[in-house]
């Protein structure tokens, strides 16, 4: 009776795992999936995904300026305590390429959105799973004269996305 008991719980065993493969969803793998609300990617005026409220917060007190950085039309915040921020909407590029494309970049869920950065001499840059199409781009550079609620540059970046996603409506 024993033996029979304990192999009918190492085939109820067996079977459980093999349901359970602990796969990832299809369309990110290896990345958590999006646990917020598909956003609408910013197309029109990409200085407008930032209020005066939030820019006083994050201390960017200089004009925003319509820019462009690596083929994306975008917005470029600058502080005049040396520091400065990209935003910008990227229709064709999604979150799982640019893993994919970084080796070295590391996941930081931001706000239920999956999202990962690469730092480097060149700021760091932060992309982020807002849509089912394309992702949200930042850049942020800070130097020497920052204030210190501004923190490193990925510190930055991620203040930055967080308020731009309250004011990103939903699709």
């Amino acid at each position: 009776m024993r033996e029979g008991l304990a192999a009918g719980v190492i085939v109820a065993g067996l079977l459980l795992a093999g349901c359970s493969s602990g796969a990832t969803p299809a369309d990110q793998p290896g990345a958590p999936g999006r646990s917020a609300p598909q956003k609408t990617l910013p197309t029109s005026d990409p200085c407008a995904v930032l209020t005066e409220e939030q820019l006083k917060t994050l201390v960017l007190d200089q004009e925003p300026k319509q820019a462009e950085q690596n083929g994306l039309q975008g917005c470029e915040f600058r502080s005049g305590g040396g520091w400065s921020v990209f935003v910008a909407a990227d229709a064709a590029g999604t979150y799982q390429q640019f893993v994919e494309a970084n080796q070295g970049a590391q996941e930081l869920p931001l706000a239920g959105y999956p999202s990962a950065i690469v730092n480097d001499e060149t700021g760091c840059h932060l992309t982020m799973d807002v849509a089912d199409a394309g992702s949200l781009k930042l850049t942020a550079l800070v130097g020497p004269g920052a204030p210190l609620e501004v923190g490193g540059s990925c510190d930055a970046a991620a203040k930055v996305a967080e308020s731009v996603l309250q004011n990103l409506p939903s699709a």
